[in-house]
């Protein structure tokens, strides 16, 4: 997953190895040629082998989701991404495109059926060719930032765990279950911005212009939505709510400013437009929504959110920089570059995904009221 976005880097956070993209490892922790000699050997030690049986073994019920704490970090992150996954479903209509996801978890739990009622989570609508023309001439002008934010493009690559650490005291020893967490919610964010770039097919800034030259290999994959930024703003919402804090809150403020200077890097980078970076932050944001509220019980309404690529704003001189305080995503304009629905919609928590937000929640317990 290190070409897509933000997610490697956690191979090595102590004992969470496989979680960087989820896929896992079927490595034996004990597969050393000596270990594997020495426990062959070894069997002299045992006495006197019988076929005595154990107790008998209770099978637990499908989809209990205590047992998910007999598997590793990275198989129950697999279990509920699967889950999440089967309530959300992408569409193409008129220029732009559209997440649904089911409403109720009853109808999640049986995947989707004739009589599944679905809701809007987020649009995007396509920019349109001059827009990107205009947004090009600002990918060219960042460009000067390259030899001072170099070091800050490399490192986010693949890992943008250690700036959130750098807001949020995050350790592999510490908080290995909010680690798990967040590589579960990138990893949906990843499945579904791939997705609706494949949908949006928006062209990158080096196949318009041989003078962007990137200072990083562009990704093989479309500009909008930009993945970073996608990924670092469901980030920041999601540890939140994790750590029950208000929008307004100093440590919420710093992980938006950190997600902005994440997204930022991209177009300095001289592979996303600033456009990509404002479609990203509204499609992290409604995910990040939706993962919470299938996470936490009782927390259950929802407002659809529009992202406007033909917004007049856009066509502009390109003097539009990315400044999320400029750009309130809690806009009710349609015309406007980001519109929040006023319906709210209900949504049942998933086991899995509850499981796991009560882990996570339980080790912010004594430093949840000092922060």
């Amino acid at each position: 997953m290190a070409s897509q976005g933000g997610l490697g880097g956690l191979g090595g956070l102590g004992g969470l190895g496989g979680l960087g993209g989820l896929g896992g490892s079927l490595a034996d922790a004990y597969a050393a040629p000596m270990t594997v000699d020495a426990l062959v050997t070894h069997r002299d030690a045992t006495v006197q082998p019988t076929d005595d049986a154990a107790a008998p073994l209770k099978l637990r019920d499908i989809d209990d989701s205590d047992a998910l704490e007999r598997w590793e970090p990275w198989v129950r992150g697999t279990i509920a991404h699967q889950v999440l996954l089967g309530t959300l479903h992408i569409d193409k209509a008129d220029g732009g495109a559209t997440l649904w996801a089911m409403e109720h978890a009853a109808a999640a739990a049986k995947q989707a059926t004739p009589s599944a009622t679905f809701t809007k989570l987020a649009t995007l609508v396509r920019p349109s060719e001059p827009v990107f023309a205009r947004q090009l001439k600002l990918v060219l002008s960042w460009a000067e930032l390259r030899s001072e934010r170099g070091a800050e493009v490399l490192a986010q690559i693949d890992n943008q765990f250690a700036f959130l650490a750098s807001v949020v005291y995050l350790h592999p020893s510490r908080t290995p279950r909010t680690l798990e967490l967040l590589a579960t919610a990138l990893q949906c964010a990843v499945s579904i911005e791939m997705r609706l770039k494949h949908a949006l097919g928006c062209w990158r800034p080096v196949e318009l212009s041989p003078q962007v030259q990137p200072m990083i290999t562009t990704p093989g994959h479309g500009s909008l939505p930009s993945g970073h930024a996608t990924q670092a703003y469901m980030a920041a919402y999601v540890l939140r709510r994790l750590l029950d804090l208000d929008a307004d809150h100093r440590i919420s403020l710093q992980l938006e400013r950190q997600a902005a200077r994440i997204a930022t890097h991209r177009v300095v980078a001289g592979v996303h437009y600033p456009v990509d970076s404002m479609a990203g932050r509204l499609l992290g944001t409604a995910l990040g929504e939706y993962f919470v509220a299938r996470s936490v019980e009782g927390s259950a309404e929802y407002a659809s959110r529009v992202f406007n690529g033909r917004c007049a704003a856009l066509l502009a001189e390109p003097t539009m920089d990315f400044h999320p305080q400029a750009q309130p995503l809690d806009a009710e304009d349609p015309e406007g570059l980001y519109c929040r629905g006023t319906a709210s919609h209900g949504f049942g928590t998933l086991p899995p995904l509850g499981h796991l937000w009560r882990a996570a929640h339980k080790e912010w317990e004594d430093r949840r009221g000092q922060l």
